[in-house]
């Protein structure tokens, strides 16, 4: 049986970094080989996976109850004030259910996804599977972490990791400590030492390549593949149906001529909905002129009137002093921008850029500091250029 071609693309649009064959019992069939590999190798593969930088793809967890249509449409709405982007500009891959209606997610920038794509066609490769490359990092109890010069690969959790400078682990075990959120224990697939206090350290000093631990954990699994949607491999079954393109073709002209009442019908109608919806926007934007994203205007408006509700009886004055607080803290803050804010059932969250974790902890820090008020940092996101992308949750504390 042919082998499995496992490759992995650099970080910063580098190309193909190295690659290896994996036979059927997920043992390494060859060594490691730098760049990308001969049209043969490609060729010759029963199949073909790649590892993406872990830099550019977000890993979370939703909770969206019903079946797995649902789920899929939901999902991009659930997470969306954990992101900083437009939904319309990412692309979303599910895995399987954890249970409880909850699922992992990887998220990605669809411009990413693209440049990925393009970089594996200019080489003549068609994958059967992407994946984030530290969810094929193998699995243990606590986490495991791959040092690859100054940059830190983390599998935290079955679905779950990040990638951060070396530099800058300290400051992300501080803040998860912060949030208990570390773990007890860690193994580190090198032979030095890293920089977390807290957390007991096991050298696991094999001195295997890094692709080569990769093909382990992958082997291992779980994993997400990123190959969903509008990236699946449609190929695939416009090749099984080519067969049958002049019968399907007779077939959909046959449907066509016998739809063109009810069409017609339907375009009347649609005409209709079109312009009572543009009517009830037009409503919406008369009365909340400084609304800037119109999704639903029924229920937005239903929501404004319920806050205005709330506003007459009293019921937003703690938001008030905790906006007026946070303001002075955001005013005194150095390195720290905010890209967005909402407020919604007595907390405040911020989508703040810092110039490095070390600021986003010290703004934390600061907020904190009065005693009067709860932070948390719900996300934390390092780009090309060392910013840190972050959401930090803001409550008062209870009296």
């Amino acid at each position: 049986m042919a082998d499995t071609l496992l490759m992995r693309l650099a970080p910063g649009g580098e190309g193909i970094r190295d690659w290896l064959l994996v036979d059927s019992e997920g043992q390494v069939k060859t060594p490691v080989q730098a760049g990308a590999p001969a049209p043969a190798v490609a060729a010759g593969a029963r199949r073909i996976v790649v590892l993406v930088p872990a830099d550019d793809v977000t890993l979370l967890e939703a909770r969206v109850p019903g079946n797995r249509q649902r789920v899929l449409r939901a999902i991009p709405f659930a997470l969306e004030e954990q992101l900083a982007s437009d939904v319309d500009d990412l692309h979303f891959a599910v895995g399987k259910t954890l249970g409880e209606d909850r699922y992992p997610v990887a998220v990605v920038e669809r411009s990413q996804m693209d440049a990925w794509a393009e970089q594996l066609l200019a080489h003549g490769i068609s994958a059967h599977q992407w994946v984030p490359e530290v969810l094929a990092l193998p699995r243990t109890d606590g986490w495991d972490i791959l040092p690859e010069g100054e940059r830190i690969l983390v599998r935290s959790g079955d679905f779950s990791g990040f990638a951060c400078d070396r530099d800058n682990l300290p400051v992300m075990v501080s803040l998860l400590a912060g949030d208990d959120q570390l773990p007890g224990h860690a193994r580190v697939h090198a032979a030095e030492p890293l920089d977390m206090i807290g957390v007991e350290l096991e050298l696991d000093d094999t001195h295997r390549p890094a692709l080569e631990i990769f093909a382990a954990g992958w082997w291992q699994g779980p994993v997400i593949d990123l190959l969903q949607g509008a990236y699946s491999r449609r190929a695939e079954w416009g090749r099984l149906l080519r067969p049958w393109k002049t019968t399907a073709a007779l077939l959909l002209a046959a449907v066509l001529l016998a739809g063109v009442s009810t069409g017609l019908n339907y375009y009347r109608l649609s005409q209709q909905t079109a312009r009572l919806s543009a009517d009830i926007e037009a409503l919406y934007k008369k009365t909340f002129p400084n609304a800037r994203r119109i999704v639903n205007p029924r229920a937005q408006m239903e929501q404004q009137l319920k806050q205005l509700q709330r506003r007459a009886g009293g019921g937003d004055i703690s938001f008030l002093g905790m906006f007026a607080e946070t303001a002075n803290v955001v005013r005194a803050a150095q390195g720290i921008s905010v890209q967005g804010a909402s407020y919604r059932d007595g907390r405040l969250d911020l989508d703040l850029q810092a110039d490095n974790l070390q600021v986003l902890d010290a703004f934390k820090q600061s907020l904190v500091g009065s005693g009067r008020m709860n932070a948390e940092i719900q996300s934390a996101t390092t780009d090309k250029d060392q910013k840190v992308k972050s959401r930090i949750r803001i409550e008062v504390k209870a009296s």
